[in-house]
């Protein structure tokens, strides 16, 4: 009898850490398929800046007149 319930015991803590484990893996691929989500976000939000810097690069190298530059009367 006691081999018994040792045996009942035992596959209960086992089914027990099984759980917990399986309940932290759950959280942990939740965790990577966010941090996937927020690394597309970053990226097109990168692109989107380098879009921008390169427009407004344009924009003010278009709007800079050449300027010549007379030396100083002395």
């Amino acid at each position: 009898m006691d081999g018994l319930m040792f045996q009942a015991v035992t596959g209960g803590v086992i089914a027990l850490l099984l759980s917990v484990i399986a309940y932290f893996l759950k959280l942990l691929i939740q965790d990577f398929r966010q941090l996937n989500i927020e690394l597309t976000k970053l990226k097109e939000l990168f692109i989107r800046l380098e879009a921008e810097q390169v427009f407004l690069k344009t924009m003010l190298q278009r709007n800079r007149s050449p300027t010549i530059r007379k030396s100083p009367d002395i």
